[in-house]
């Protein structure tokens, strides 16, 4: 059965499938990285590979200035990054029959695949791939998303 991690960014409820992150680390050590945007908030050491932690609350426009002090690590075949969010909740059961297209007014940068209605809940379901490449984009502009 599919399972999705679900966190909050400021007041959202958000979700990414489990088979997409390799781990979830216990406030670990950060390293900062000279020149790169505000959301990127530095470099962690997993298992001797370097991955950026991006704030993704930042990154995707949250006002939210708190931050979970466990780090959300990408699988390496997702990507080489890490995420900060708001606060890591739980897992939870991906029934395909509780997803929805999502809702007409999100905004189109908002990285949302999809919505999860599971009990009086809706997850938003992040589009990785989208985040990703909106990452990417930054990357190479070096501004902001």
């Amino acid at each position: 059965m599919d399972q999705v991690l679900t966190f909050r960014l400021e007041n959202e409820l958000y979700g990414l499938e489990v088979d997409r992150i390799q781990e979830v680390l216990q406030s670990p050590p950060l390293h900062y990285i000279p020149r790169t945007p505000p959301s990127f908030l530095g470099s962690i050491n997993v298992h001797g590979s370097p991955r950026t932690v991006l704030d993704l609350a930042r990154f995707l426009e949250f006002a939210a200035e708190v931050r979970d002090p466990r780090i959300v690590v990408l699988t390496p075949s997702s990507s080489s990054l890490a995420f900060s969010v708001t606060q890591l909740e739980r897992i939870v059961p991906l029934d395909p029959e509780q997803v929805f297209p999502r809702q007409e007014g999100a905004a189109a940068g908002s990285c949302i695949r999809s919505v999860l209605q599971l009990e009086e809940q809706m997850i938003n379901l992040l589009d990785l791939d989208l985040l990703l490449q909106r990452v990417e984009e930054v990357c190479e502009t070096g501004g902001a998303p």
